[in-house]
Formats: structure tokens, C-alpha cells, sequence
């Protein structure tokens, strides 16, 4: 049965997932299979019937491809976490779609880590992509992973403030962010974003309209750049972040 429903709906998307040869494709379908299983006893993601996988998820997480081509610096390979990643979304498709991004999954629930590594050994990433069981707020303070990505993204995660204090951190100087927000959410947001971005050494790059998904909600993806060194003392604890 899920099997069956799991490639109707592959099958129904077929145009949005172009991007991804059949290898990849092979990947996508293996993953969401095991994924729906797992999330059969352990909550991965909120609903996890293959259409809405798909739609919600897996569409959503395609639309960073040629913006992240677009801000992929030269040399290779590309270092990208992905912070709050859950079933794995961003980070897993990235890696599916992307041979030359390494990716660092951030997800401070261990069960959740489990079924990332798992992923990781049966698609056979495990070279490409690492797991990381901890809380943003804390892994951005330690000096291994400090300042030591090309690019962070996340999603689902809270404000644009709170995000953009998780993830500039973690960025190179000259690196990026990139948050998966609705138009709505950032017009509400921004003006505290904004202070938030200066305290951080980062500003506004650019504002990529996304095109609309089946539920017509107008998304867009704000890319953020790192301008200087992010000041001791940031991240704060996390009382800290969600009280301001």
C-alpha cells in the first residue's frame, strides 16, 4: 500500500521533480519510504501521506536549488547545514540533489538522529552528509563548527530574528543563509530581523520569490549574507533568543 500510494504521487509530480535523474529520483523514493515507516512510530514530520510529503516537503525543499547554485562559492565541494531539519528536510534532499554539497544535519531530538543516520548509510550519503544531535544556540558557540559553513538554511524554525541569531553564527564570513519564510510572515518580521542582522555582521542579500504551491501561499526565500565576524556572545542561551 505505501508503496503503491508513495509512487502515484512521485509519479504525479513528475514535472516539479525534474531537477532529479533517475538515480536521484530512486533516492527520493527510498527515502520517503522509509520515512513514512519510521514516522508510522516516531513522530519524524506532522502528516506523512505521500502526497503531502511531496507537496509540502520535498516541492519545498527543490525550490532552493538554483538559488543555492546561484550563491555556491567556486571551490568544491560546498558545506551546508541545515538547522532544525527534522525528517530531514532541506538537508536530505539537498544531498540527494546535489553531489557536490556536503551537508551537517542539525536536529536536537535523538530519535529523529537515528533515522537520519539510517538514511544517510542506505542512500549511501554517509560520506556526503553528517549528522549532528544538539541545539543550534550551543553547537554555534563551539569553535569547531563556528563560522565554518558556506551556506545554513532551515525551515518551520521560528521568527526571522531567532532563525537569523541560529544560523549566522555557523556561516563563513563572505557565506549565506537562506530561510523558507511566506510572504506574510515576513512582513511582520523584519523590522526586528533587521536589528537582529546588524548585531549578527550580516545583512539583507536578496528576497527570492517563490512560485505559489497547491495551497496558493506566496512564499519566498530570504537570503541573508555575512558580512563580518559574528561577536562573542552570540547565539545567546535560548531564553534568551525567544524572550527577545
Amino acid at each position: 500500500m505505501i508503496k503503491d500510494s508513495l509512487q502515484e504521487a512521485l509519479e504525479l509530480n513528475r514535472d516539479v521533480l525534474s531537477a532529479l535523474d533517475s538515480d536521484k529520483f530512486e533516492k527520493l523514493r527510498e527515502f520517503l519510504k522509509s520515512l513514512i515507516v519510521y514516522n508510522s512510530h516516531t513522530n519524524l514530520v506532522a502528516k506523512a501521506e505521500a502526497s503531502t510529503l511531496i507537496e509540502r516537503h520535498v516541492v519545498d525543499s527543490l525550490t532552493l536549488l538554483p538559488i543555492i547554485s546561484r550563491f555556491m562559492p567556486e571551490a568544491r565541494p560546498v558545506s551546508l547545514v541545515d538547522v532544525g531539519t527534522g525528517g530531514g528536510f532541506p538537508g536530505v534532499i539537498l544531498a540527494i540533489a546535489l553531489s557536490d554539497l556536503k551537508v551537517s544535519l542539525v536536529e536536537a531530538t535523538a530519535k529523529k538522529c537515528r533515522f537520519l543516520e539510517s538514511a544517510g548509510d542506505f542512500l549511501k550519503l554517509d560520506n556526503q552528509m553528517a549528522v549532528i544531535n544538539g541545539r543550534a544556540e550551543e553547537l554555534g558557540t563551539l569553535p569547531v563548527l563556528r563560522g565554518s559553513f558556506d551556506l545554513a538554511t532551515a525551515r518551520a524554525l521560528g521568527s526571522t530574528a531567532l532563525v537569523s541569531e541560529l544560523l549566522i553564527p555557523l556561516v563563513k564570513v563572505g557565506g549565506y543563509a537562506l530561510l523558507q519564510k511566506t510572504k506574510s510572515q515576513l512582513d511582520q518580521e523584519m523590522g526586528e530581523a533587521e536589528k537582529r542582522l546588524k548585531q549578527m555582521g550580516a545583512g539583507i542579500e536578496e528576497m527570492v520569490n517563490v512560485e505559489p504551491g497547491k495551497d496558493e501561499t506566496e512564499r519566498v526565500v530570504l537570503v541573508l549574507k555575512k558580512h563580518r565576524q559574528t561577536p562573542d556572545g552570540y547565539p545567546r542561551p535560548w531564553s534568551r533568543i525567544k524572550r527577545d
